[in-house]
Formats: structure tokens, sequence, C-alpha cells
């Protein structure tokens, strides 16, 4: 079973990027720098602690450039107190029983401060081998240990430099597209069940789908920023082409008006449901309303459908198809309003001037996503 999973994910991996091309790609790099590092490391000195160069090599390599480098230089800092305290008590008092649990004690507390992050933990790992090894007791093999850490440090940076994963902003852009075409389905069901009147009515399953996509935000919000972290400190940025306007901010801003998009159909779905199964029931002249109601989000879906097919968020340009869409979309809002203020709207005014702000206000969302993405 293990062996058929191992196959299935070297195929995806051979097929197209992926989860299982990134795995593939960082053992690859693991398995060169730390190659790299015991190389350089037995050419260099005759050290019983040439083992910390490979082994610190594989502590730092990371899928970028700029995580790689922030591992680094944490996990240096942390391996340098760590020898700082063996070698404080071992070169003072000597290495005794007492003294190891002294020496992890402080290695302990030193190592919660929140500057190393997970690297804190290497602070006791180090002090603990060097003091119960031996090795605290003698000021020349502390300075190999330290010396074995940054070529292996060293070794992981370099291999990674060479290796540096390729800028390309796809991974964003899938994001930001899966992240515009899920409120897109949502408005497409919606529309649906709303022109079929109170029959097509799955309000519960809406409010649903609403609220899942939050998680779908938080996704896309990751893979800008795991993006991002690719490209910091990428020296393959200067292949990208010159005339290139995407980025990631343009990316964010996308994000952050699909979020706030994103509150008004919540709400959309919230007072649907809530007339639905709630006591205040919507009576039965508003079966027009809602078939109105549905052709508005007709015109929302043609829109973020726009975003889909225009692919708005790769430039910052906006496509001249997207403002048209906008427009048709707030002029049948305006229309529909009016139509409702000269109307007789009777006690249910109130709730369907609510709904009509609510579509104007997502539309809005999208306005200012738009210019957000001009101004950058």
């Amino acid at each position: 079973m293990v062996g058929e999973h191992l196959v299935e994910g070297l195929r995806r991996a051979v097929r197209g990027r992926g989860r299982e091309r990134e795995r593939v790609v960082l053992i690859l790099r693991s398995v060169i720098a730390s190659t790299l590092a015991w190389a350089v490391a037995a050419l260099a000195m005759d050290s019983s602690q040439v083992a910390f160069a490979p082994f610190s090599a594989l502590l730092v390599v990371r899928p970028s450039v700029y995580r790689s480098v922030l591992d680094s230089s944490r996990y240096v800092a942390a391996v340098f107190l760590g020898v700082l305290a063996a070698g404080a008590a071992g070169l003072t008092v000597g290495v005794h029983l007492w003294a190891f649990a002294l020496v992890v004690l402080v290695a302990l507390v030193v190592g919660q401060a929140s500057l190393f992050r997970e690297q804190g933990r290497q602070i006791p790992v180090v002090a603990a081998f060097a003091f119960a090894g031996g090795t605290a007791a003698s000021a020349e093999s502390l300075g190999e240990l330290l010396i074995m850490v940054c070529v292996g440090s060293a070794s992981a940076l370099l291999t990674q430099l060479v290796l540096a994963p390729s800028v390309r902003f796809r991974d964003a852009e899938d994001a930001v597209r899966g992240f515009a075409d899920s409120l897109a389905y949502l408005v497409d069901e919606m529309a649906e069940g709303l022109r079929e009147g109170r029959e097509g009515l799955d309000t519960s399953r809406w409010v649903r789908m609403a609220q899942s996509l939050t998680a779908t935000r938080e996704n896309a919000r990751a893979a800008v920023e795991r993006q991002d972290e690719r490209v910091r400190l990428n020296p393959r940025r200067v292949l990208m082409r010159s005339g290139s306007t995407v980025s990631l901010r343009t990316y964010r801003e996308w994000i952050n008006a699909l979020d706030r998009a994103c509150w008004h159909l919540r709400s959309m779905t919230s007072t649907l449901d809530t007339l639905e199964r709630g006591t205040s029931r919507l009576p039965a002249q508003s079966e027009d309303f809602l078939r109105v109601y549905g052709g508005l989000l007709d015109a929302v879906s043609d829109v973020l459908w726009t975003l889909h097919e225009d692919r708005a968020w790769e430039s910052d340009q906006v496509p001249q198809g997207l403002s048209r869409r906008l427009e048709l979309a707030q002029n049948a809002v305006d229309r529909c309003r009016g139509d409702l203020e000269s109307a007789e709207g009777g006690g249910t005014w109130h709730v369907r001037g609510s709904m009509l702000t609510d579509v104007e206000r997502l539309l809005q969302e999208l306005q200012e996503g738009r210019s957000g993405a001009e101004q950058g």
C-alpha cells in the first residue's frame, strides 16, 4: 500500500506542478546540500564534529531562498547560544551531572524566546550534545562544532541559490481565480433558484456555501504568501519579463475585495434564510421580487465570470469588459431600486431595500478591487 502511494506520488510529480513535485525537488535539494556540506567539511579539516555539517544543511533547506536564509540565521544563532551555554559550564566548573542539568535548564528557558521560532529547540539539543559528548570541555572542539554548523548552513544556502525556484505567479493566480469562481458558483445557484420563486429557494444550503468561503479566502491568502516567499531574495527575479505588470500586490487587492464581497453575500443568504425559515416569512406577492432579485444576481454573476475570463488579477490594467459589466450591474440595481421606491412596498419594503443594498455594496467592493489594482 505504501509503495503504491509512493509510485502514484512520483507519477503526479512527473506529470506536472503540484505538492508532489515540490516535495521531490525539496528532497533533491536536501540530498545535494547535505552531500556538499559533508564533502566540504571533510576536506576543510580533520574533525570529529564533521557530522554537524550535513546535519545543519538538512535542517535549513526550505522550499524558498527567503525561508532558508531566515531559518539558517535563526539556526546558527541558536547553535551559538547552545555552544555558549555548554562551554560556559564545561570550561569553568567541568563536566558534572549537576552542571549538565543546569546547562539544559538554562538552554530550555532561552529557547522559549519567540525570536528563534521552531529553531529555539536547537539551543538545548546542541547544549546537551556538546556537554554530554565531552565537547564542552574543549574550546577547540566547540570552535570546530561552530565551523561545521556554518559550513552546513552555507552549503544549504548555496544549493538554494543555484537551484532557486522559478519566479512564477501561477499558484497565486489559481488561488485568486478559485476564490472568484467559488463566489460565482454560489451566485449562479442563488440566481437560478430565485428565478423559480419560492419553490427554488434552498437557503440553508446557500448559507453553508457562503460560510465555507472563509476557508477559500484563507487558502487564497496562504497561496499568495507562499509565492511571496519564493520571490524574496530569489536570484531568478532578474530573469522575469521586464514588461510584466503583474504583482503580488494586485492579487492581494483582489483577494481583499472578494473577501469584502463575501460579507455582503453572506448577508444576502442570511436574510433569505431568516425570511424563509423564520417567523416573518415572505408574503406570496414577493414571488415577483424574488425573480427580479435573481436577475440582479445574474448581473453580479456576469461580473464575477468576467473576472475569470479576462484574468483581471494578472495585470494592474483592468480590462474594459469588467468595467462594462460592473456598470451594467449597477444600472440594473438602480432601476430595481427606483421601481421599488415608486411602488407600494408595504411591510416588506425595508427588507427588499436591505437586500438591494447588499447587492449594491457587493458591486462596490468589486469596483474598489478594480480601482485598487489600477492605482498600483
